[in-house]
């Protein structure tokens, strides 16, 4: 059996948005340790410069805790890819936190872009696009992933009678 990855897996936008409280737990995780990181490997230049012309075993000492930690920062962030792409998506941009979703528009594939600044809302643009060309989804910007099943199934009802 094929191991299924994010590409051959099409979400749409209803599901992308069912998808919100455990993508904000991941990706809030995500942003963090890429955080750490980028500090740790700014860390981690600076003494080696500093190390080019003063030798300690001190400096020495530090340099090889903030290798390790930027590695554990790396496998932390290559764990929390894997945790978004078995929930069908792409984590395009770590510091900010981004997820990108196949999903197919008038019988073309697009991608879908959840960003963690806008948690209810979900865009799109073209697989050749970029996050600057992305378009908020017509009418389900409104759904909340929160509501219950009820009164989401109502409003999407309300949606799509209007569409």
């Amino acid at each position: 059996m094929a191991k299924q990855t994010a590409g051959d897996t099409l979400v749409s936008v209803e599901d992308a948005l069912k998808r919100v409280p455990v993508l904000t737990r991941v990706v809030r995780d995500v942003t963090h340790a890429y955080e750490s990181r980028r500090k740790s490997k700014e860390r981690l230049e600076e003494l080696v410069v500093i190390s080019r012309q003063f030798s300690s075993c001190e400096i020495q000492e530090t340099i090889n805790n903030l290798r390790r930690q930027v590695s554990e920062y790396d496998q932390d962030l290559d764990a929390y890819d894997k945790e978004i792409r078995l929930l069908g998506g792409i984590l395009r941009d770590a510091r900010r936190g981004l997820v990108y979703f196949y999903s197919e528009r008038e019988s073309r594939r697009i991608f879908l872009v959840w960003d963690p600044s806008h948690p209810r809302m979900v865009s799109w643009h073209e697989l050749d696009e970029s996050f600057a060309d992305r378009t908020p989804v017509e009418g389900r910007a409104g759904v909340d992933p929160h509501a219950d099943d009820e009164s989401e199934h109502s409003a999407t009802s309300a949606l799509d009678a209007n569409e």
